[in-house]
């Protein structure tokens, strides 16, 4: 994400630890919270109504309003305001449960045993956390506690945040943290019934639901050749084949702060030096991967840059803020032209994306895009290459405490007139099936290497 906006990854971390049970909320006050982050969104939002008329919000918040007839929880209220995601359409428009709800839940509650991911529009098991073997990675899921998967699905994409009319981004963040997001809509019952398919075969399993150190613990035992770690120097990598005349240059993560404090790297230091070995190298073909990265400071995404282009270049053409309820020109980063470096790469460029690329890596995509210099492999990018919203406020909610954040100032990178509500698009769609991902085969990168060989 970009400059003043806080991860998903990073709440999924931070929302650990000691808190209290929570209360039941008055009517009133939970239209209080309602109209007071609809106020918050029409001070600060600069994107508020760029898909959605400011009549069709009004009427989707009055309407929400209306459902709330009886006092609820704060996760039941939750259920309802996240609702206002599938209007409001910004990647960067957070909505998390209150810090002491998600610590109560983490530290006394007990969560579904399974990573759970989604491959088109199936659920899946991805890792049995359990010290029993009842389900197999890879089975399909039916159902849970009577709900179907696709029932599931659909009730927790429409609570996410999206850019525009693009549902890359929500289906990424649930294959990630679906136990988390699962649990903020169904609870925490202290068993699951699941019904899944295995060969062809429907079976029906009765699994208990265990603490979230347990999970860990078993998901570490059962699965030791993953790393559930950031290890050092592992945020920006460079792998040269020179045999094969490539090299794979790995980004996971723009953010300055991030580099230092997970993976003791400093980003303009190491990418000066790894072009320095890449043009060293003597290699043609170079494959930048940008899937899962959720952005970050966007003047490392020009320094990047200035090393892929030979020509000056933009990233944002124009950035605007909400002034009086109007949006305005305003100052933000990285505006103008920028040179390119003296030590550039001339070769072939490759791109990778998914659904996890997202606000200042598709920044870099989009101009890469603009400028005719990459071929795109992977899948549609949950951040929209046209116009997006950053630098956010964050707000607690007065009576509930849900945490929100709400961007203040609009980045235009190409102009309105362009943008479709779409992530950028690549020019090969390429996305592993469930045996791949179980078996860690990168099927994007190995569709890239033939391609590679293909055009020598």
């Amino acid at each position: 994400m970009v400059k003043g906006v806080v991860t998903l990854a990073v709440f999924m971390t931070l929302l650990l630890g000691a808190g209290v049970a929570q209360p039941l909320f008055s009517i009133d006050q939970m239209k209080f919270d309602l109209a007071f982050y609809k106020n918050k969104l029409e001070q600060y939002h600069p994107n508020l109504y760029l898909y959605t008329s400011k009549n069709s919000v009004d009427s989707y918040f009055d309407s929400l309003s209306a459902t709330i007839k009886s006092p609820l929880s704060e996760l039941e209220f939750y259920r309802i305001i996240t609702l206002t995601s599938k209007v409001v359409k910004d990647g960067h428009t957070l909505i998390l449960p209150s810090f002491a709800t998600t610590e109560y839940h983490n530290t006394k509650n007990r969560f579904l045993p399974y990573q759970i991911g989604i491959s088109g529009n199936n659920l899946y098991v991805k890792m049995n956390c359990t010290n029993e073997y009842k389900i197999p990675d890879g089975a399909l899921i039916i159902s849970i506690n009577g709900v179907s998967g696709e029932k599931i699905t659909q009730q927790l994409i429409e609570r996410q945040v999206r850019d525009g009319n693009n549902l890359s981004y929500p289906y990424w963040i649930i294959d990630r943290y679906f136990r988390e997001y699962y649990s903020f809509s169904y609870g925490h019952p202290q068993s699951y019934e699941i019904v899944y398919s295995d060969n062809n075969q429907t079976k029906h399993v009765n699994v208990n639901a265990l603490p979230k150190d347990s999970i860990y613990y078993y998901r570490t035992q059962n699965y030791p050749s993953y790393s559930f770690e950031n290890t050092v120097n592992s945020g920006l990598i460079l792998q040269i084949d020179s045999i094969s005349n490539f090299a794979i240059l790995t980004i996971k993560d723009f953010h300055n702060e991030v580099l230092k404090r997970e993976y003791k790297q400093n980003f303009k230091k190491t990418i000066s030096t790894y072009f320095d070995e890449i043009i060293a190298s003597g290699i043609e073909n170079l494959i930048l991967d940008l899937r899962n990265n959720q952005g970050g400071d966007v003047e490392n995404g020009v320094l990047l840059l200035s090393h892929l282009l030979d020509k000056p270049f933009k990233v944002v053409n124009q950035y605007n803020c909400l002034k009086s309820k109007q949006l305005a020109k305003c100052k933000g980063p990285s505006m103008g032209k920028h040179k390119p470096s003296k030590k550039h790469f001339n070769g072939k460029l490759y791109v990778l994306m998914n659904g996890g690329s997202f606000s200042n890596s598709v920044i870099v995509a989009a101009c890469l895009k603009t400028n005719n210099r990459a071929i795109f492999i992977g899948t549609e990018t949950g951040g929209n290459p046209n116009i997006l919203a950053g630098y956010a406020k964050d707000f607690e909610l007065p009576n509930t405490k849900i945490y929100v954040e709400i961007p203040t100032k609009q980045f235009v990178m190409t102009s309105t007139n362009q943008n479709n509500g779409s992530g950028l698009i690549p020019d090969y769609i390429v996305h592993g099936n469930i045996p791949d991902k179980l078996q860690q085969i990168d099927t994007e990168i190995n569709f890239i290497k033939a391609l590679i060989k293909q055009n020598e």
